[in-house]
């Protein structure tokens, strides 16, 4: 039998040999890895088998790097060169991780380094220098990367840097040969005159196809060389006449006719202002073309955008992002003597996130030099111009376009920067404005936003006389307009119709002759007219012989009946003197008289039917038939509105306890009301023991039932008001 206690003791051994051995000493990975992660439990590390198959040590979202120093950027020919002296920010030490620097540059001053910003990676733990290609200046950051591939803090930006300028000591002398000459690189104005003497050129060296085009000045040519023999016909064509080369003096009488000038080709600048102002518009900018715009103020940036649906004319605008002063670079000549009226068509599409999408527009001043700009006060700046269309005028966010206009004319001593959108009072420039350019400042003040102007117009309006362009819309009230000023002779034929009528507009007038159809007239007197409710069609007519004209309608032709007044000869009236008479066609209805009886009596029949007043009393007789009996025959059935009748159910749920049912929702002629009720029940005096009625008026009743058990009766009731 085996000794534990010794057994224990041999165990007790083994397991202080195997607490002292290393504890991988006889462990293996197979076909696996083993993962290493810090202490949140996430993964840093992988050893052994790779997910593709490799085998390797490889490490996984590790730490970022500190933020290396700023990079030392240096200006070389062709580009700029940038060093890094291998440290980092704040004195940090490089971590053991660490993998390479990369070298990221770009032409603008804020960006995010990105794959498109990587120009080279530098290496090495003790920096070196890389040098970066470019032809134009930029600005440089370092960003430094594990070998996890995490990304430090991009170091500060240096720059611009751009290229250093190749100047003549950095070329070798000699070096320059023939075969370092581009083609045609050598032009008339690169050589020295005189450089080339005649020994230099062989004989009938030089033919045409040897000298470049312009090649040949006029410093080359011997005075009156070219003469007429040696001008080709038709080889002096407008590209070789220098700007303002012809001048009048050069033309013949008459010489220049309409065939002769290009359609478009002469503008309002180039026409005096009295001509100018005939023709009125001076400049039209529908925002095709922003290179005739430079921004003279702020930051922001503009651009055209074309295919603007709901743009005035050609669907483009200039679309300015974030606050920018926006002027024209065409002077306009301005004469003191004119008045000018300058229109802008904006919106704002986006509102800003800080401040109010405001505007200020209106003109620039420029002095006689063409140059110098002048403002109200006389001083060259931007600011405190002419903002006769619109000053600190807020532009809300939306889709639709506001206009706004202002007017100009004259000059003093200190020009107007308020708006001025009456013609009447316009507003002027300071006294040493000779040209004028068109000038908008965009979202001033503000913080980003997005504006488009669809169209700039500077245009003259004629003086001297009143027309449409000199009147502001809507400037001519009712106010305005004399007593009388407005006759019938200033109308145009058909111009007042029913619609430029109010209610009740025709008061008091008396009316004579014509035809009056759907028209309200109040307290005034219609003489000699036909009045008609229609002009077709089914209609009743005022006829100017004193008779009234029904119309039924009828197609194919039709003769009126006719309502006329007068007495029969027997003296009686006739429905108050007017006799009905019915139309020559068709069946004849009965007709309707009136008659004094001679009792005092009013009698009106209606054929056979006769109703009968009598004169004090105020009652009205019916007979029917008018026979002998004086019975009134009425065929159908007979309604009033005093008489209400029908039927109700009343549940009894005791024996010998009344129950009732309300009638409602009538509404019966009359003062006085009397209800009458019964009930449908086969056992009177037994089961069934009595039916009643009270609260009776215009609207209902009350009906009652009594029964000796719980049962259901229908109970027929009778209103009548009198």
């Amino acid at each position: 039998m085996t000794d534990i206690g010794a057994e224990l003791a041999r165990m007790r051994k083994d397991i202080e040999r195997l607490q002292r051995a290393a504890r991988l000493s006889y462990a293996s990975l197979d076909d696996t890895a083993l993962e290493v992660r810090d202490g949140n439990g996430s993964l840093r590390g992988v050893f052994g088998q790779q997910g593709d198959g490799t085998t390797a040590v490889n490490v996984v979202n590790g730490p970022p790097p500190p933020q290396p120093s700023a990079p030392i950027v240096v200006s070389v020919l062709g580009g700029v060169t940038v060093s890094w002296d291998g440290t980092f920010a704040d004195g940090a030490v490089m971590p053991l991780d660490w993998s390479r620097v990369e070298v990221h540059a770009s032409p603008t001053a804020v960006y995010t380094p990105t794959a498109a910003t990587l120009k080279a990676t530098v290496e090495t733990a003790q920096g070196c220098t890389v040098v970066i290609a470019t032809p134009d200046p930029v600005y440089v950051q370092l960003v430094a990367r594990s070998t996890s591939g995490t990304a430090s803090a991009p170091s500060s930006t240096v720059g611009p840097v751009g290229p250093t300028a190749v100047v003549a000591t950095d070329i070798l002398d000699g070096i320059v040969t023939t075969v370092k000459l581009a083609d045609d690189a050598v032009t008339a104005a690169k050589v020295a005159t005189g450089a080339i003497g005649t020994t230099k050129i062989t004989d009938n060296a030089i033919t045409t196809p040897k000298i470049v085009a312009g090649a040949v000045q006029t410093a080359q040519l011997d005075a009156e060389a070219v003469n007429a023999s040696k001008i080709a016909a038709g080889a002096v064509t407008t590209a070789k006449l220098d700007a303002l080369a012809v001048t009048a003096n050069e033309l013949a009488a008459n010489a220049v006719t309409a065939s002769k000038i290009l359609a478009g080709s002469v503008s309002a600048q180039a026409l005096t202002i009295g001509i100018a102002q005939s023709i009125v518009t001076k400049l039209t900018d529908t925002m095709a073309d922003t290179s005739t715009w430079a921004r003279v103020g702020e930051t922001g940036t503009y651009t055209t955008v074309t295919g603007v649906g709901d743009a005035v004319a050609g669907a483009t605008v200039m679309q300015v992002a974030g606050p920018a002063s926006m002027e024209r670079t065409e002077n306009i000549p301005y004469d003191a003597a004119a008045l000018y009226r300058v229109t802008v068509r904006l919106r704002t599409t986006t509102a800003p996130t800080a401040g109010s999408p405001l505007v200020y527009l209106g003109l620039t001043g420029i002095a006689a030099d063409g140059t110098t700009r002048v403002s109200i006060g006389g001083v060259n700046t931007i600011n405190s111009q002419h903002y006769i269309a619109a000053n600190a005028l807020t532009v809300s966010a939306g889709a639709a376009w506001t206009t706004v206009t202002g007017y100009i004319q004259g000059t003093a001593a200190t020009g107007t920067t308020t708006s001025a959108p009456d013609p009447r009072t316009p507003g002027k420039a300071n006294t040493n404005v000779r040209y004028i350019r068109p000038l908008l400042r965009l979202l001033f003040g503000a913080t980003g936003g997005v504006m488009q102007v669809n169209q700039v117009t500077v245009e003259t309006v004629p003086t001297g006389a009143v027309n449409s362009v000199n009147i502001v819309d809507g400037a001519v009230t009712a106010n305005s307009i004399a007593v009388n000023a407005i006759t019938t002779t200033k109308l145009a034929a058909g111009s007042v119709d029913a619609t430029a009528l109010k209610a009740d507009a025709i008061t008091g007038k008396t009316i004579s002759g014509g035809s009056i159809t759907g028209t309200t007239i109040t307290g005034g007197t219609v003489t000699g007219s036909t009045i008609q409710t229609a002009t077709t069609g089914k209609r009743i007519a005022l006829l100017p012989d004193g008779t009234m004209a029904l119309y039924s309608g009828r197609t194919g032709g039709e003769t009126p009946g006719s309502l006329e007044s007068g007495i029969t000869s027997d003296g009686e009236m006739q429905l108050g003197y007017l006799v009905l008479k019915p139309p020559t066609h068709g069946p004849t209805p009965p007709e309707i008289t009136m008659a004094i009886g001679p009792s005092g009596e009013r009698n009106y029949s209606v054929g056979p039917l006769l109703m009968s007043e009598q004169g004090s009393s105020g009652f009205v007789n019916l007979f029917g038939n008018l026979n002998t009996t004086g019975r009134a025959d009425v065929s159908g059935i007979f309604t009033a509105g005093n008489i209400a009748f029908g039927t109700v159910n009343i549940t009894t749920t005791t024996g010998n306890i009344p129950a009732s049912a309300l009638v409602s929702g009538l509404n019966v002629a009359g003062t006085t009301f009397r209800a009458f009720v019964t009930a449908s029940s086969g056992n009177p005096g037994t089961q069934f023991l009595a039916v009643s009625a009270n609260n009776q008026s215009s609207g209902g009743l009350t009906v009652w039932l009594n029964r000796t058990n719980a049962a259901t009766t229908a109970v027929w009731w009778l209103l009548i008001g009198t």
